[in-house]
């Protein structure tokens, strides 16, 4: 098993608090080696089509990348500016 440390931001949990889902901004998790970060975002009731942009240890990845070892992963929810 591997250790992940769950950061989520502030959109995502804003989202999530709407929904009547309201989260913790940081979290720890164990799971198998080889998961996709898809499968850990289901696990955890969040839909990946609300997380566009995912970093793993500073470093952007992707829905579809695999967690090898424990990390850090930063969830960013839909952003807008204008």
């Amino acid at each position: 098993m591997i250790t992940i440390t769950l950061n989520m931001s502030e959109s995502l949990l804003s989202i999530l608090r709407d929904a009547g889902r309201p989260g913790q901004p940081t979290s720890r998790i164990r799971v198998h080696p080889g998961i996709p970060i898809r499968q850990i975002l289901i696990d955890q009731d969040i839909s990946p089509l609300l997380v566009p942009l995912i970093f793993l240890d500073n470093r952007k990845i992707s829905v579809d990348t695999p967690l090898e070892t424990d990390g850090v992963l930063i969830l960013h929810g839909p952003l807008a500016g204008g």
